[in-house]
């Protein structure tokens, strides 16, 4: 019987299912699947695994479980989708990275910056002016009576530091007043204690021999938390009256390398190329502590993403002792990333203020919505028997703290093209008539 000959045909066939099956063989060998994406780590995956259960099947999730892993372990996956990043970037300028906002020049943003550049979510002048009010109140109790001193640190937002390259889909040239101007404004009326890095920036902007932000960040360039280290660390001695541990430069670099800090919104796009980098400049530090004549103040710190950048340079260990960071005036830092998150404990917290000296509320403009996040109305009630918290300003803290109820008025506002200011007041007047008499 004649050998039959496999044909050019048949060849191909094989070739081709072979093709189609190479994801799934090489989905076995984790090294295919290419180089891990940021935010999906492999813990995500184990926990996606361990989720898998008898109890899933018979409920009929199992399947949906099953598609997720083999999604995220199939052979080449995370090339694929750097791959279809890339296109989408390159081509449509656009990215599935959350909150990022691809301004002109390849300025990135995060949208929340904007929306406070623009006054978009302007909570009013009323609210504002009772904040600020109640601030001030916590200052002056503090010195007087516990000896504390408690300092406001205005930190910078990109858009106001950059808003020339606001993406015109924003419609920059429609700037109304912004949360930022009006509280700097009532904080001169009440006479207080604060540090407006926002300014300084902006009027060090012209004359600055090095980029205070990258295009690719959207908080303060590595040279950029020096220059605001050292106004904070000038402010601190004269309000406390006090000599910080010193510090000098002693070195510094250059460099394009993907730095954390300078190009911190790169990473979420997860990109299959590298965007070209600015030479940023990273000056090196050197702390000196004279026990003698330098004083550490025992440090609460009620602030955002902007201190982050301070705490983990290990500033915040050198220039105070026993530094705690309360993330949000919510979770303490740098325990936020934990399985198990670590809460700051309010049950002492009076007596946890008291063994202060020095107490720092530090949050960017975007963040000025929610001005203290509650800090100064717990530390009042904590400390001073003759406080009464307004049902106002309960009621405001409580849709403000909440992220899904905000989001929904900042959509009402846009969509009835109403002032911010007034459907939150509005809200604020309608929910507390919903409160008990």
């Amino acid at each position: 019987m004649a050998q039959k000959r496999i044909s050019l045909s048949q060849i191909f066939f094989v070739f081709i299912i072979l093709l189609m099956f190479l994801p799934m063989i090489v989905s076995f060998i984790p090294s295919m699947r290419g180089r891990e994406l940021y935010g999906v780590s492999a813990e995500n995956k184990n926990i996606i695994k361990d989720s898998i259960s008898w109890n899933h099947y018979w409920e009929g999730g199992f399947q949906t479980e099953i598609e997720r892993i083999i999604k995220q372990n199939i052979g080449f996956s995370n090339h694929w989708i750097r791959f279809n990043n890339e296109l989408n970037f390159r081509l449509f300028r656009y990215t599935n990275a959350e909150k990022l906002v691809l301004g002109k020049h390849d300025n990135f943003y995060e949208e929340m910056y904007i929306t406070e550049y623009l006054g978009r979510n302007y909570i009013g002048d009323r609210y504002i002016q009772k904040k600020v009010i109640l601030l001030k109140r916590l200052q002056r109790l503090l010195k007087d009576k516990y000896g504390v001193t408690m300092l406001l640190v205005f930190e910078p937002g990109k858009a106001h530091f950059s808003p020339a390259e606001i993406p015109d889909r924003y419609h920059p040239e429609i700037k109304d007043v912004s949360n930022y101007e009006q509280f700097v404004r009532f904080c001169n009326q009440e006479k207080v204690d604060y540090l407006d890095l926002n300014d300084y920036f902006l009027k060090k902007k012209q004359n600055s021999p090095h980029l205070l932000y990258s295009k690719y960040g959207v908080h303060w360039s590595s040279y950029g938390l020096w220059v605001a280290t050292e106004q904070l660390a000038q402010f601190i001695e004269n309000k406390c009256d006090i000599d910080l541990p010193d510090f000098t430069q002693v070195g510094d670099s250059s460099s394009t390398m993907n730095k954390d800090l300078d190009f911190d919104m790169e990473p979420p796009m997860n990109l299959l190329c590298e965007l070209p980098h600015e030479k940023m400049y990273f000056p090196i530090y050197s702390f000196q502590n004279d026990t003698s004549r330098h004083t550490q103040p025992r440090t609460l710190t009620v602030g955002d993403s902007y201190y982050w950048s301070i705490y983990n340079s290990g500033i915040s260990y050198n220039l105070f002792k026993d530094n705690i960071f309360w993330y949000y005036n919510k979770a303490v830092y740098p325990h936020i990333f934990d399985p198990n998150i670590q809460y700051a404990d309010k049950s002492s917290l009076k007596e946890l203020i008291q063994n202060q000296d020095l107490i720092l509320l530090m949050i960017t403009d975007a963040n000025l919505y929610n001005f203290g996040w509650n800090f100064i109305e717990e530390a009042l009630q904590a400390l001073d028997n003759t406080y009464k918290e307004e049902t106002e300003i309960t009621t405001l803290n409580m849709i403000l703290s909440d992220k899904n109820w905000y989001s929904t008025l900042l959509k009402e506002s846009q969509q009835k093209q109403k002032p911010f200011d007034v459907i939150l007041y509005q809200t604020v007047e309608y929910e507390r008539k919903q409160l008990p008499q």
